[in-house]
Formats: structure tokens, C-alpha cells, sequence
């Protein structure tokens, strides 16, 4: 997916018919358009697996004492603001070449720029790496063998 749209949009600034501009837009259209189907599909799997360890939670989830919960809701606006992100590459590619999104910056700054820039400060404020740490692994380890 990644690979098509990059070869695709790789290729498009050297694309020297209108016919081979077209082709290769669509290669980066349905690449953008798979990579929202693939992402969206992980969306959905992760919230059904959340809804599934809150209603049943195992030993594990329910010993740990990070806040594995509050990582996924980050998770979910992370993605959220990639999704939307996704959304409008998709329509700037499908206005073409000459279309309002793609040749005003504005859109840019706007649906891209601050969305990524956004994602990037939830990241690094709440790090995933506060829940995947070598503590909160020993804690689960020690509580398992003392129990």
C-alpha cells in the first residue's frame, strides 16, 4: 500500500503525457483509498478488542497498574486524526491536478500539517512507551510469582 503510493506519487512528478498524469494519479488514488480501507479495519479491531477486555478482563489487564485504557482512547483520537487526514488526501487526489485542495496550501496546513503536528504532541506527551516499560513488566511478574 505504501509502496504504491510512494512509487505512484514518486512517478507523477516525472510523468511526462497527460494519459501517464492520469495513471499514475489513479495508482496513488487507490493506494490512499486501501490505505483507509487497512487502516479503518484496524480501527475497528482494536475497539472491539477494547470493548471485549473491559466487559471480560483478564488477570493481566486488570494487574497491571498502568493506564492501558487511557492509552487506547489516544489511540483512537490519534487515529482519528489520521483517518481524517487519509479522507482528504483521497479527495485531493481525486480533484486532479488543477483541483481546489491540491493547489491551495491553505488545505494543506490545515488537513495535513496540524493534524500530523497534532498527533506528533499527543505522542510525545503520552508516550506509549509509559505503558510498555520494563517496570509495569517486573510489577506483572513479581505479582504473578507471589501469587
Amino acid at each position: 500500500m505504501l509502496i504504491r503510493v510512494s512509487l505512484g506519487g514518486g512517478m507523477l512528478a516525472t510523468a511526462k503525457t497527460q494519459s501517464m498524469l492520469n495513471t499514475l494519479n489513479n495508482v496513488v488514488l487507490l493506494g490512499l483509498i486501501l490505505q483507509v480501507l487497512f487502516f479503518g479495519f484496524f480501527v475497528i479491531v482494536a475497539s472491539i478488542f477494547h470493548k471485549r477486555i473491559r466487559a471480560v478482563p483478564t488477570g493481566r489487564s486488570s494487574a497491571l497498574k498502568v493506564p492501558w485504557e487511557r492509552y487506547l482512547v489516544i489511540l483512537y483520537l490519534a487515529s482519528a486524526m489520521i483517518m481524517v487526514r487519509c479522507v482528504f488526501r483521497i479527495a485531493e487526489y481525486a480533484g486532479g491536478q488543477d483541483g481546489k485542495l491540491l493547489s491551495t496550501e491553505l488545505y494543506l496546513y490545515i488537513f495535513d500539517a496540524t493534524l500530523m503536528f497534532l498527533v506528533m504532541v499527543i505522542f510525545s506527551v503520552q508516550h506509549p512507551s509509559m505503558v510498555i516499560n520494563r517496570t509495569a513488566v517486573s510489577d506483572y511478574r513479581m505479582d504473578q510469582l507471589n501469587s
